[in-house]
Parts: structure tokens; C-alpha cells; sequence
């Protein structure tokens, strides 16, 4: 809940016979500041250290502001940008830039809400509903969106995709035998941020919210294909992103669903030197439930489906899905108890390609015995369990301290976040966290 720190009222009237036209516009300044002090346990020697560490977490300050145009109709616009800087300095400064958080301008009316800009997009608005107090991919409180989703996406664009020409290969007849020509495909090169991601802010994308019916609503984004200015005329890519949610919010219940298409996102290129991608679709599902137990107790479950085609030729294909658990529990007074539980199953599929600490089922750097011949077939999924104790001094301002840990299965790679892990490894945070709305 922000505060409302600066309101500005105009009201005019036009002199004409029988008509007076008045108009009145609002400007809002506020935001958000979270920061954690914790200490690090990588189970990772040969890649960092133990040790404690102080960082921000999402911190924003924006500028919103709306007209009434009359008719019920309304203008808006919302800048927000990083406030980063005030726990890590200059160089986080230099790297957010203005309006880099949920930004865009708008109408709104009876029909709804419309918008084009930079936004956090419908899956994600039902997953940010499920998760509630916890971050999203934070280090220190957050871990279902890197476990489920391939992490986040922040003001992302769809990618461009670009193939090199590809080489012909010819022998020479030998014997009398024909000669064989091999057509081997060029490097496929992505310049994107986190094209596998499923938990995006996305930018250059249209995006609208109905009016709520008695606590139902529906919400729905697509991109603008931006990128194709990048891509050839005779390629068959064309990369866009569709998302689309509906959910019910009504007394103690909550109940969502959300559906996310990428297409032609080449998920798996970036870190392993694909060749010659000829575009896929990749998609998610989730859906949502939560309750609120005699107005204390809100428990929230959370189901993910995830589907990656890598687009080689070859359909193959990675498969990712899971589960989450949420308790926020208002014990008496100003004292709160928050804890998550979560799990990654093995991920299945035809792939030998990984997508970032999504280990393909056919890759070949796994334990020997596990899967079929030394492949990650099994034991690649993972567990995450929190607790946190919450003490509000107001509505605006908290601090709360606890424990997050990562268990990874045997051919299992998932982090929390902050440094490499180690194959079959675990990872954990405890420390405490400062948040002021303002």
C-alpha cells in the first residue's frame, strides 16, 4: 500500500450555452524499499565462499498520474524506476534507468483497462497472487519463479533470432562410390534477456485488464514483434509473446489460472552454441488456490506446467513441472509467521540440450547409473523450504528475519539465486530484511 504523497486537482469550466466541461487529473509519488542482510551458505567451494551480504531487493519509486476525460472515461500513465542504488551505489544506478519497472499510458472505463508499455504481464500477476508476501526470485525470500520458471525476465523483449548460412560439406568419389554432400546449419545467435523465462515483465507489448464481475477478472498481453526488424525476410522466425489469466478474488478465496505462449523464443541457444534453429513454441501453465483461514491463517498453492521445444529439427523437447506451498500467518498483534515449501519434479522430456538450471533428460554429464547410461534422466528435480517470523511496526514498515534452503536432487542444478551450483547440492540464506512503503 503506497502512500499518497502529492495530489493535484484541476478543475475548469468552459463558458457555452447549457455546456460546462470539467476536468480532473491526479499525480501520485510513492514506492518501495526492501533490503537484506544475510549470510551465504553455497555448498560451493569451487566457485565462492561463505560469507554475508547486503543487497535491495526490487526497491522502485514511481510517478503515476490520471485524467478524467469524462463519461467515465479516464487517462493514466505510471512511470517506475530503481531505486537499487540506495543499498549498492553508483554502478546499480547507471544500470536501471528511468521507468525500467511497470510503466506505460493508458485509457480506462466501464470496457476496462488498456495500456501499452513495460509491464509485468498476466502470468506473472497470477504467480505475484499466489506468492503474496514472498519474493519472486530474491535470494533471501523468493525461489519459486527460478524453480518453476526459469527465473525472471525484467523489462525483457522478445528475442532476435538470427541464423549464420549454413555450410556445405561435399567428399570426393572414391571407389566409384557417389559423392555425399552434408548440409551442416549455421550458429544460431539469440540477443535477448532470459528468453526461457516464464515470470517476465515484458516490454513493447499491449496489455489489458477487464472490470472486476463480483471478484472475477480477466487479463490478457501480447508483444509487438519489435525484433523482426533484426531478422531476415526469408527466415520463417517471428518471435512474440502471448500471455493470458483469469482470476477470482472474493471474501477468503482466491482461485487463478494463467496460460503463457513464447514462440520462437529459442530458449535453449544462448548458453550452449545451438545450430541452426527453425523456431518453436514454448508454453506455461499454472494454476492458483488459496484460502484464508478465520482471517489470520492465508494458505496458497501453486501448480506449474512448462514445455520448451527446442526447435533443432530434431522435436525434441523439455518438460518442467512442480508445485508450491505459501503460509502467512498473522499469529496476534503486529506479529507474522511466513513459511513456503516447494518442489521441481524430474524433468522429463527428449532434450540433451540444459536451459539454465533446467537439466536436459538427455544430457550427458550426469551421474553413471542414473537415467539410462549416464544421462539425467532421473534424480533432476529439487525442494525449497522457508520460514520467516514478520514484526509490523505499521502498514508501511516491517522487518522480518528467517531461512531459505535449496535441496537439489543427485543431477539436480537449481540455485537460490546468487552463485553457481554444484550438481546434487544444497544452498542456504538466513539472515534478516527491512521493507518501507512509502
Amino acid at each position: 500500500m503506497q502512500k499518497k504523497l502529492m495530489a493535484v486537482a484541476v478543475a475548469g469550466a468552459i463558458a457555452a450555452p447549457g455546456i460546462a466541461l470539467a476536468q480532473t487529473s491526479t499525480v501520485q509519488v510513492g514506492g518501495v524499499l526492501t533490503a537484506f542482510y544475510y549470510f551465504t551458505k553455497p555448498n560451493n567451494p569451487g566457485t565462492a565462499k561463505k560469507g554475508d551480504i547486503m543487497e535491495s531487493s526490487e526497491p522502485e519509486i514511481f510517478i503515476r498520474g490520471e485524467e478524467q476525460l469524462g463519461g467515465g472515461l479516464s487517462a493514466w500513465f505510471q512511470c517506475t524506476s530503481s531505486a537499487d542504488g540506495f543499498i549498492s551505489g553508483n554502478a546499480a544506478i547507471t544500470e536501471s534507468g528511468w521507468c525500467a519497472r511497470n510503466s506505460g499510458v493508458g485509457f480506462k472505463g466501464g470496457f476496462g483497462n488498456v495500456w501499452w508499455g513495460n509491464w509485468d504481464v498476466a502470468q506473472k500477476m497470477v504467480t505475484n497472487r499466489a506468492r503474496g508476501w514472498f519474493g519472486g526470485t530474491n535470494a533471501f525470500t523468493g525461489g519459486v519463479a527460478n524453480l518453476l520458471m526459469a527465473g525472471s525476465a525484467s523489462g525483457a523483449v522478445n528475442p532476435t533470432t538470427t541464423n549464420a548460412s549454413a555450410t556445405t560439406l561435399s567428399t570426393t568419389s572414391v571407389g566409384g562410390a557417389a559423392p555425399v554432400t552434408v548440409i551442416v546449419p549455421g550458429a544460431t545467435t539469440t540477443t535477448s534477456n532470459n528468453p526461457a523465462s516464464f515470470f517476465r515483465r515484458q516490454a513493447n507489448a499491449w496489455h489489458y485488464h477487464s472490470p472486476v464481475f463480483s471478484g472475477f477478472q480477466v487479463m490478457a498481453d501480447i508483444t509487438a514483434t519489435n525484433e523482426t526488424t533484426g531478422i531476415s525476410e526469408a527466415s520463417a522466425l517471428k518471435p512474440r509473446m502471448w500471455s493470458l489469466a483469469a482470476h477470482y478474488d472474493n471474501g477468503p478465496l482466491y482461485l487463478g489460472a494463467a496460460y503463457e505462449k513464447h514462440k520462437d523464443y529459442n530458449a535453449t541457444n544462448a548458453s550452449t552454441g545451438a545450430t541452426g534453429y527453425t523456431g518453436g513454441d514454448d508454453h506455461n501453465w499454472i494454476l492458483a488456490a488459496g484460502y484464508t483461514f478465520a482471517g489470520v491463517a492465508k494458505v496458497t498453492g501453486l501448480y506449474s506446467d512448462t514445455k520448451y521445444e527446442v526447435g533443432n529439427g530434431t522435436g525434441q523437447d523439455v518438460k518442467v513441472k512442480g508445485w508450491w506451498l505459501f503460509l502467512d500467518w498473522a499469529i496476534a498483534g503486529p506479529h507474522s509467521v511466513k513459511a513456503q515449501y516447494g518442489q521441481v519434479n524430474d524433468i522429463k522430456g527428449t532434450s540433451t540440450r540444459t536451459i539454465g538450471a533446467i537439466r536436459a533428460p538427455g544430457a550427458a554429464t550426469c551421474a553413471i547409473g542414473l537415467g539410462s547410461t549416464g544421462t539425467c534422466g532421473t534424480e533432476t528435480g529439487a525442494k525449497q523450504y522457508s520460514i520467516y517470523y514478520d514484526y509490523a511496526f505499521s502498514k508501511r514498515t516491517e522487518v522480518f528475519a528467517g531461512i531459505t534452503k535449496v535441496d537439489n536432487d543427485t543431477n539436480a542444478i537449481f540455485s537460490l539465486g546468487k552463485v553457481a551450483p554444484t550438481a546434487g547440492a544444497s544452498q542456504t540464506h538466513y539472515g534478516m530484511g527491512v521493507r518501507h512503503r512509502f
